[in-house]
């Protein structure tokens, strides 16, 4: 499906948007700490929250703002309730597909995501009842108010009934479908564990400046950062705007960012680059000095610019989609601060690891890491190559290449001082 051609920034306030998705989570993690819930109830009350936060501050104005510039049409009651049906099969089709994958694949299977939904599935038929009725009535309101009804939900349901159908919207469907399903999957688990870990080793209940207090404060950025990936997979709701308009569809696109998750990253690290496996940290730096203190620090500061990142995406973060342009929050200075700053923070991480090693193993563990963070170079040209078809980018990339943080930090250090 080609990316459409008018600019494509997201509009709104950036500050209050960033701000109901922090208070979202937060209120989502809070909850399931304080109610004492198992990992997988905890999760989905988080995403709960986080999604009702999203639709009350941003979602609702979107859907009225379409509702209000709707266009008439001059079209038979038939004919709609017709193209209504077709899209529920349709629907109906990749729901199927989703449920044949996660019973055969060992990494849907074998994950606690699909196991938790399977053992919680006789006590949500209320709910799944609901989620139906909530479903249909979405569809119709989305198809009022859609300047082209004819979506690719439309053409899955027009394939299946064996009716003419557009090839290029079944497969982008199909590409649509593999991104939430994998990663809807891989985030739900992420997140159950890292509340299993919130419950048995909080940050609050170790002293302050110490490495297991620093350890629970980058758990909780782990578990933040997945709680709002996970809720950015499921709120793709066109009817507010969190819709995915292209997909990444080469093979290049696909293998770098895949290859950072798992099952692939694990297996080919272990196999390959095992550049975490050495001496502890402690074998250089003394823990409680003052080197210890700034040195983790400054991890924790970059894990933060990297939460912070995904905060100012928030209902729209995806990997390999376009779901509209992000020029704020730290994306005003800089394209890539996800990237950047989680490889510096591994950087950060391993140093002390890799010197402890010795000059020899230190220097093989750490190239093993640079060819991690090559790969992340490679994602983000990528990425790059896949949204400089909408001209809205090229202007943000334009922008911040002129004025972003590289750009300013050129220009004062170009500056000469006054005589």
């Amino acid at each position: 499906m080609p990316i459409p051609q008018d600019r494509d920034t997201v509009t709104g306030s950036p500050l209050v948007s960033q701000a109901a998705t922090l208070v979202g989570v937060l209120l989502g993690i809070a909850l399931s700490a304080y109610l004492q819930l198992e990992p997988g109830k905890a999760m989905a009350l988080a995403l709960f929250c986080l999604l009702l936060v999203w639709i009350v501050v941003d979602g609702t104005l979107a859907a009225r703002r379409a509702w209000a510039s709707r266009e008439r049409r001059d079209e038979a009651p038939a004919a709609f309730w017709r193209r209504i049906g077709t899209k529920l099969v349709g629907l109906a089709a990749l729901l199927g597909v989703v449920v044949i994958v996660c019973s055969v694949f060992p990494f849907f299977t074998q994950s606690s995501a699909v196991r938790w939904f399977i053992e919680a599935g006789h006590t949500t038929i209320v709910i799944s009842i609901a989620l139906a009725v909530a479903t249909i009535l979405y569809i119709v309101a989305t198809d009022l108010v859609a300047g082209e009804p004819d979506d690719y939900l439309n053409q899955v349901g027009r394939a299946v009934l064996m009716q003419d159908f557009r090839e290029e919207d079944v497969l982008f469907a199909l590409r649509l479908l593999a991104i939430k399903c994998f990663f809807l999957v891989l985030m739900f688990s992420g997140g159950m564990a890292a509340f299993s870990d919130l419950a048995d080793k909080p940050a609050w209940a170790f002293p302050p400046l110490s490495a297991a207090w620093f350890e629970g404060l980058l758990r909780l950025a782990f578990l933040l950062d997945v709680v709002l990936a996970a809720g950015g997979y499921i709120a793709t709701f066109k009817l507010f705007g969190w819709h995915i308009r292209a997909t990444e569809t080469t093979a290049l696109g696909w293998l770098v960012c895949l290859i950072c998750y798992e099952p692939f990253f694990p297996a080919i690290s272990h196999a390959f680059v095992p550049y975490g496996e050495g001496p502890g940290w402690e074998t250089v730096i003394e823990e409680g000095s003052a080197i210890f203190i700034l040195w983790s620090g400054a991890t924790l500061f970059c894990t933060v610019i990297y939460v912070w990142a995904t905060v100012a995406f928030g209902p729209r973060f995806s990997n390999l989609t376009h779901r509209g342009i992000i020029t704020s929050g730290p994306y005003r200075f800089i394209k890539h601060p996800a990237y950047v700053s989680k490889n510096i923070a591994w950087w950060l991480f391993a140093a002390p690891s890799f010197i402890a090693s010795g000059l020899a193993e230190g220097l093989a563990r750490a190239s093993m890491l640079a060819i991690v963070s090559l790969i992340y170079v490679m994602r983000a040209r990528a990425e790059e190559r896949m949204l400089s078809r909408d001209p809205a980018y090229r202007d943000y990339a334009e922008s911040v290449t002129s004025h972003g943080l590289w750009a300013m930090a050129k220009r004062r250090l170009m500056s000469k001082p006054a005589a």
